[in-house]
């Protein structure tokens, strides 16, 4: 209790440095307003509760090919339906063949070499024995000579037999089979990009590129974006109840079954999300922008739930707890008129600075929020109150995340895993 008090008092003197920033409002100069989603989602003063969403598809697994290896045909084109263990793909085992009959040759020299070396080690020995004593080191080091050329066909032999056992696997994993059920997404015969591999190569090779994506479109499943912010709010394995956006009673439930920790995402100017590779700077300017990762909903139900629908994500509050429709929203930005209705500074009609009217529902006061019913949306502007602002001043919107997700751009990602 005491850190959450601590916690709000440190945010409302964030919000009033941030309102300092921006001039005294009586004087008439722009008024700093912050996104509700910022404040509500973790954002620089605000407490973790609504999380924007989208209906995903499940899992995509990334089918590789050994690129040492010529494909005799593909089974499978771009569009199809696929079942786990369906033919995708097959090697072309002729040339396999080939290097697997030339590897046996090889040690078949090799152990020839050895059965010389030891009948000429043989026949010097017998030399040996019947030479003067003069003559006895000549043979001896002819000997050692022999038994160095042993040990070395020796040492390429148990390298030979490496090489034969990676061909033979490689040879009866000639076919490579669908590891997932779902819709062939892509058949890139260019090799691909594999640095987003779900499934390892089935071909006995130590590496390959993707070749096949294939996403599991028969399950659907919700994906959010947590930054490091708020991410101590979330865990894996929390109930979590999933909110349209269109109608506030219809809700959907299902368990957080995975932040993926290993692949941030960042915002693409088009307002989708793409995976990028994890990686530190050298330099530091100071204005760091936080990292954010996917997290993953396994549903209970996905009855009236469309790929591609964004929703609202929230931990589950509890049987018996219904969780708030509205933000909730910390308690200081709460104003009241006279007659005690309630109301909010908001950036209006060409971004002029409004008293908005809101309709308050649950309170939190151990959190000290409390919900906006009504009047109030995750995209819009807000300011602290300040003594003296005024209807019509100009605002100046403030996004200390940028670079954090847009709760009306959250797309699917075009890698997840």
């Amino acid at each position: 209790m005491r850190k959450t008090v601590t916690a709000l008092l440190a945010a409302a003197l964030l919000l009033g440095m941030l309102a300092g920033c921006s001039g005294s409002s009586a004087s008439g100069e722009a008024v700093t307003v912050e996104q509700v989603s910022a404040i509500v989602n973790g954002g620089s003063v605000g407490l973790a509760d609504r999380y924007a969403g989208v209906v995903a598809a499940g899992e995509t697994a990334q089918v590789k090919r050994d690129q040492d290896k010529t494909i005799l045909e593909t089974y499978v084109e771009e569009g199809d339906l696929v079942k786990a263990g369906d033919l995708l793909f097959a090697y072309d085992t002729e040339a396999m063949q080939l290097d697997l009959d030339k590897a046996y040759l090889e040690k078949e020299k090799l152990e020839n070499t050895i059965a010389a070396a030891q009948d000429s080690i043989a026949e010097l020995e017998k030399e040996r024995n019947k030479a003067n004593d003069s003559d006895k080191l000549r043979y001896t080091l002819q000997i050692d000579s022999k038994n160095v050329e042993i040990r070395e066909a020796q040492y390429n032999i148990t390298l030979q037999e490496r090489d034969i056992a990676t061909k033979e696997a490689a040879l009866e994993n000639a076919e490579v089979y669908a590891p997932i059920a779902g819709r062939v997404m892509s058949v890139d015969e260019t090799g691909g990009n594999s640095s987003y591999d779900v499934y390892g190569d089935q071909g006995g090779a130590s590496s390959g590129v993707d070749y096949i994506t294939i996403t599991d479109v028969t399950r659907l499943r919700i994906q959010g974006v947590i930054s490091e912010m708020n991410a101590s709010a979330l865990a894996e394995g929390m109930a979590m109840t999933i909110r349209s956006r269109l109608d506030k009673e219809q809700t959907w439930t299902g368990t957080l079954s995975l932040i993926d920790w290993e692949n941030p995402v960042q915002n693409n100017n088009d307002g989708s999300m793409v995976m990028i590779s994890t990686g530190s700077s050298s330099s530091d300017d100071g204005m760091t922008t936080a990292s954010k990762y996917p997290f993953y909903i396994e549903l209970d139900d996905t009855e009236g739930l469309m790929l591609g629908q964004h929703v609202y994500i929230e931990p589950d509050k509890g049987e018996g707890d219904e969780a708030p429709a509205g933000p909730m929203l910390p308690m200081y930005y709460i104003q009241y008129e006279e007659d005690g209705s309630a109301f909010v500074w908001a950036a209006g009609k060409n971004d002029k600075l409004e008293k908005r009217a809101v309709t308050l529902g649950v309170q939190d006061d151990m959190m000290g929020t409390c919900e906006i019913a009504e009047g109030l949306e995750l995209t819009d502007y807000i300011a602290f109150p300040q003594e003296g602002m005024t209807e019509g001043q100009a605002t100046e919107k403030y996004d200390p995340t940028a670079e954090m997700e847009d709760p009306e751009a959250v797309d699917a990602p075009r890698v997840v895993g």
